[in-house]
């Protein structure tokens, strides 16, 4: 395995998800919203970022086929919801953030009252882009199953809970309150929502445009329950470790709110062996989806550039 490997196709599914982003996402948008709605959104939009979640779909469609546009489209609704959050979790009323990728913060550039109106604008048009999806040989429950999907993974039953429990843990502070089971059921919990659950929707959505989707979605619904919980433990790390220049926004904040997080509950060093410990369980998970020398590669070396990532 090689994680140039892994580099080169990581970044051929971000090139063709910006791509698509620049040269369908945008259009939609701005054809259908008034003119400083779209200069917010877009604002948003194209400040950068990994990309991970497009990514992930287009991973777990199956890279490049003779039509991607699918699960292009998916990648679209799944950056919607992904931007819309940091929006809103940006606000005043939330994490107060004056910083995100380097930038000032949407609600700094333009308004709160903007900021919060673009971040709804981009959670329906998330659903919206879900219309253009074509199903194929008759496939009469696409639509529905990926409609559940996603709103499993970033509606109330994932993501949006996960953020009310954050807002709970920070009022209540539970780091200095409660048995320690329950500060770490409470925290793995929140983070399995308000992280977890969209990284795994996105694995599921791309999953499900696969006629084979049934045989890996439950493999890949673990790996992704997995992924989510490696990625949060490796932000919470970042916070501590990181620097402004690094992360593109405000390290520490995580301390100074009062937020429960896994370094607080276990300790720097155990959270690092946490994160060894993931890796190899979601490289070994990997082996029962994979079909293709590129999905070998990608699956097996994400855990470790997601453990790896400095921002």
């Amino acid at each position: 395995m090689s994680q140039s490997a892994f580099s080169e196709i990581f970044h051929s599914y971000r090139v063709a998800f910006e791509n698509f982003l620049d040269s369908h996402t945008l259009s939609v948008l701005s054809e259908r919203s008034a003119l400083e709605l779209f200069e917010a959104m877009k604002y948003s939009l194209v400040a950068g970022g990994k990309r991970l979640r497009p990514v992930l779909a287009l991973a777990a469609y199956g890279g490049f086929q003779a039509d991607s546009t699918n699960a292009l489209l998916l990648g679209s609704s799944l950056e919607c919801i992904h931007t819309y959050s940091l929006i809103h979790d940006d606000l005043p009323s939330m994490d107060n953030d004056d910083f995100r990728r380097g930038m000032p913060t949407l609600h700094k550039k333009f308004s709160e009252a903007t900021a919060i109106l673009a971040g709804d604008a981009l959670n329906s048009f998330a659903f919206y882009f879900l219309s253009f999806v074509q199903a194929e040989n008759g496939d009469v429950s696409l639509y529905k199953d990926l409609l559940g999907i996603l709103h499993t993974g970033s509606g109330a039953p994932g993501m949006v809970s996960g953020q009310i429990y954050d807002l709970q843990m920070q009022r209540e502070n539970l780091v200095q309150s409660g048995n320690a089971e329950d500060r770490v059921a409470m925290v793995q919990l929140t983070h399995r929502l308000k992280t977890g659950a969209l990284i795994k929707a996105s694995l599921l959505m791309g999953n499900r445009l696969r006629k084979d989707w049934k045989k890996r979605e439950n493999y890949l619904s673990k790996y992704g329950e997995d992924l989510g919980l490696l990625f949060q433990i490796t932000d919470d790390i970042l916070d501590v470790e990181g620097t402004q220049e690094s992360l593109g926004k405000t390290p520490g904040k995580d301390l100074k709110s009062g937020k429960t997080t896994y370094p607080a509950l276990f300790g720097m060093d155990r959270c690092k062996e946490m994160v060894q410990e993931l890796q190899k369980n979601l490289i070994s998970l990997s082996s029962n989806f994979v079909f293709t020398p590129e999905e070998k590669i990608f699956f097996q070396e994400l855990p470790i550039y997601i453990g790896q990532r400095k921002n």
